[in-house]
């Protein structure tokens, strides 16, 4: 079995929309008729403070990031601390097998991207919008999925794991069997649903796209679906549970809003189909500032650890609305 290199915490399929050809192409419902991850898009590395044109199958990833070493040993005390109960059995097991085997996590991603939470967002990108509360349920459900495989999450879990002393691939169980657990994917989705839900709609392309996107605040959820559309969550109101807003325009300050809070939750890159706009975010201050924050290492570091504290390493930070 070959190990995947790249593992893309945002899919290229879903990337590619970010070239604006490649949009026109999935509006028409006409996908087929080019090849997502050849795509080409501008790209803002808050690290190296550059811009430069690349296809999407060359960003937000990260590289052997999901290969995991499991040494006899390692499983040995992994079973001990986690089944006690069947400890010794699983010693008999093992006995004899010295060979040391790899996890890879990128099937799992693989799978996530083939079920309704992904299909139903490129349907929402197609239509600009969703119709039904079906695909209400599985676009909040793409929010919460999307949100645990981000950037951030994944990069935090790993720091967080080292930090306890734990190997790689007990962080990788633990988050697959967290995405196997239907009971508590639907309490967390059902608290996203309840929240009134905006659809801002524009006619031309307008939302940048960074590696952790679903922008988490105590009284809202904002993520770009698409160039065009920008779904906010308002979860103080409750009063619109079985609905959403349709919205063909966005007023300047919610624009300046997401702009900033896209910024504030970049690591890596920024992509968009146009290059001017990076230029006016790139001479931003809250760029300089992220950019000094990500450009040396050691900071870099610091400021994942600190998403392990916050509400973005908190599982059930979807469901702590604001009362």
């Amino acid at each position: 079995m070959q190990l995947a290199k790249k593992n893309h915490y945002n899919p290229c399929f879903w990337t590619a929309h970010w070239n604006p050809d490649y949009l026109k192409l999935a509006m028409q419902d006409r996908r087929s008729e080019a090849e997502a991850r050849l795509q080409r898009v501008f790209v803002l590395n808050v690290k190296s403070d550059r811009i430069y044109n690349a296809t999407v199958e060359n960003v937000h990833y990260d590289k052997n990031f999901c290969t995991a070493e499991i040494t006899p040993d390692a499983i040995r005390d992994f079973c001990k601390r986690n089944f006690p109960d069947h400890y010794e059995e699983f010693c008999q097991d093992m006995e004899g097998r010295t060979e040391t085997v790899f996890l890879d996590f990128e099937n799992v991603l693989t799978t996530l991207e083939g079920t309704p939470a992904y299909t139903r967002l490129l349907e929402v990108i197609r239509k600009g919008g969703i119709g039904s509360l079906q695909g209400k349920g599985e676009l909040a459900g793409f929010l919460l999925v999307h949100h645990l495989r981000s950037h951030a999450m994944m990069n935090s879990m790993v720091e967080f794991a080292e930090t306890l002393g734990t190997c790689k691939f007990e962080e990788f169980w633990f988050l697959k069997h967290l995405l196997g657990n239907h009971p508590a994917l639907f309490r967390l989705v059902i608290t996203l649903t309840s929240g009134r839900w905006y659809f801002y709609r524009l006619y031309e392309e307008t939302f940048p796209l960074n590696d952790t996107h679903i922008l988490i605040h105590p009284h809202s959820v904002m993520a770009a679906l698409s160039p065009r559309l920008l779904l906010e969550i308002d979860r103080t109101d409750r009063s619109c549970e079985n609905g959403w807003v349709m919205l063909n325009h966005i007023s300047p300050a919610k624009l300046e809003e997401f702009r900033r809070r896209t910024i504030g939750n970049t690591f890596r890159e920024i992509i968009f189909g146009n290059k001017a706009l990076l230029e006016q975010w790139q001479a931003s201050p809250e760029f300089r500032k992220r950019h000094e924050l990500m450009a040396d290492r050691r900071s870099y570091n610091e400021i994942v650890m600190k998403e392990v504290r916050r509400e973005l390493w908190k599982i059930n930070a979807f469901g702590n609305a604001p009362s």
